[in-house]
C-alpha cells in the first residue's frame, strides 16, 4: 500500500508568461509564490490568476477541501473564485512585508475557520477532484489525515471515487432550497437521502484494524485514555489494549454512547465487587472508586500519602472491600475497623500523628517516673 503524505502544493508553471515592459504605466501587484524547488519568488498577481486551469490536481483538491469544510459545493467556478480571493489576500500580505503565498493564506483560513457541525454533502455529480477532497476532509475530521494512519494512496482514492459515484447514483435525486452562511439562497438538486461525508467516514471506519495501531485514528486514540480511566475506577483495568481500543472505536463511530459503556462497566464492576453490587445497580453513574472514597480518605489521613497513589489495586484496600475476593459472602468491616487496621499498619509508623503520639507517650511515662521531663 502506498504511503499517503500531507499534500505538497506546487506552483503552476508561469515561466512562459511575460511581465509588462518597464514604463508601461500598468500597476503591478506582486505576490510570493513557490517555484519548483520550493523557493519563494515574486510573481505578478494578475498573471497568476490566469493560471488557475494549470493548477495541479493536488492544488485543486486543496481548494475543494476548504470549500467542502465550509459546506460549499466545490464547483470549478467556486474553486476559481476561492483561488482569486487567496491571491488578493496574498497581495495585501505582500504589501505588509509578509512572505505568504496564496497557499499560506488558505492554511490560515482553514485554521481560523469555525468548525461546521452537522455538515452533510450531497451533490448530484462527483468528479475525481471533489471525491479526493471529500475523502481527505473526512479523514481529517476523524484524525486519519495527520496522525499514525497515513496510508491513503491513489488506490484507495480511486476505489473511494468509484464507490462514491455508485452510491450517489443509487440514491435518486431531490430538489431543495439551501440558505448559505451569508444569507443567500440557492436551489440545488441533490441525491435523495445520500450524504457523501457520512459515506466517506463509514468507508474510512471500515479500514480500521484494532490489531494494527497504525490504522487507529487520533479520534479513537483520544478516547482510549478517557475510557482507561473509567475502567480503572471500576477495577476493570485488567482489560487489554485491543479490547479498550474496540470500545473507543464503537464510541467514535457512534455505535454506542458513553452512557451505554458506563452501564456495561457498571455491571461488570458489580460482579467483581459483590458487596457494592446493589449500590452500583441503583446508580449506574457511580464507580467503585466513588464508593471506596471513605476508605481511601482514611488511608490518606492515617498514612499521610498522596490520594492519587491509591487505587483499587492497592492490596490493603482490596482486602477490606473484598474480604473473600469475589464471593461476596464475608461482609466488609466498618470504617472504625478499617481505621484500627490502618493505625497499626507499618505504613503508619512514619506519619506525623504516630511520631507525635509516641513522643507524648514517652514524655508522659518519663514524668510519671519522676525524671522531670
Amino acid at each position: 500500500m502506498s504511503r499517503y503524505r500531507k499534500t505538497v502544493l506546487t506552483a503552476p508553471n508561469t515561466g512562459g508568461l511575460n511581465f509588462p515592459a518597464k514604463g508601461s504605466g500598468k500597476t503591478i501587484n506582486y505576490i510570493w509564490m513557490p517555484d519548483a524547488k520550493g523557493n519563494l519568488v515574486k510573481k505578478d498577481a494578475a498573471i497568476v490568476k490566469k493560471t488557475f486551469a494549470k493548477l495541479s490536481e493536488s492544488a485543486q483538491a486543496a481548494l475543494a477541501q476548504y470549500l467542502i469544510s465550509q459546506n460549499r459545493q466545490p464547483t470549478d467556478a467556486a474553486r476559481k473564485t476561492l483561488f482569486n480571493s487567496l491571491i488578493d489576500a496574498a497581495v495585501a500580505s505582500y504589501k505588509e512585508g509578509k512572505k505568504q503565498t496564496p497557499w499560506d493564506v488558505l492554511q490560515i483560513q482553514i485554521d481560523n475557520a469555525p468548525a461546521q457541525s452537522g455538515v452533510t454533502i450531497n451533490y448530484t455529480n462527483y468528479d475525481k477532484i471533489t471525491s479526493d477532497a471529500i475523502f481527505r476532509n473526512a479523514a481529517k475530521q476523524l484524525g486519519f489525515a495527520e496522525g499514525s494512519f497515513a496510508q491513503f494512496g491513489e488506490q484507495q482514492l480511486n476505489d473511494f471515487f468509484n464507490k462514491l459515484t455508485e452510491a450517489a447514483k443509487a440514491a435518486g435525486k431531490e430538489t431543495k432550497e439551501v440558505i448559505r452562511p451569508d444569507g443567500t439562497k440557492e436551489i440545488i438538486t441533490t441525491p435523495g437521502g445520500f450524504d457523501a461525508n457520512a459515506f466517506a467516514q463509514n468507508y474510512l471506519w471500515s479500514m480500521v484494524n484494532i490489531g494494527d495501531p497504525k490504522t487507529i485514528p487520533t479520534s479513537v486514540l483520544n478516547k482510549v485514555d478517557a475510557l482507561r480511566s473509567v475502567l480503572k475506577m471500576n477495577g476493570l483495568d485488567y482489560l487489554g489494549q485491543k479490547e479498550i481500543a474496540n470500545y473507543a472505536l464503537q464510541l467514535s463511530k457512534g455505535d454506542v454512547t458513553l452512557d451505554d459503556l458506563k452501564k456495561q462497566f457498571n455491571a461488570k464492576a458489580a460482579e467483581l465487587y459483590p458487596l457494592f453490587a446493589d449500590r452500583l445497580k441503583a446508580n449506574p453513574n457511580l464507580t467503585v472508586m466513588d464508593l471506596a472514597e471513605p476508605y481511601i480518605g482514611r488511608m490518606v489521613k492515617y498514612w499521610e500519602v498522596d490520594p492519587t497513589t491509591i487505587d483499587l489495586s492497592n492490596p490493603d484496600l482490596d482486602k477490606f472491600l473484598r474480604p473473600d475476593g469475589t464471593a461476596g459472602k464475608v461482609p466488609m468491616g466498618s470504617l472504625a475497623d478499617f481505621e484500627t487496621y490502618l493505625k497499626f499498619h507499618p505504613n503508619a509508623e512514619k506519619s506525623s500523628w504516630a511520631i507525635n503520639g509516641a513522643r507524648d507517650l514517652a514524655i508522659g511515662l518519663a514524668g510519671a517516673m519522676g525524671f522531670g521531663v
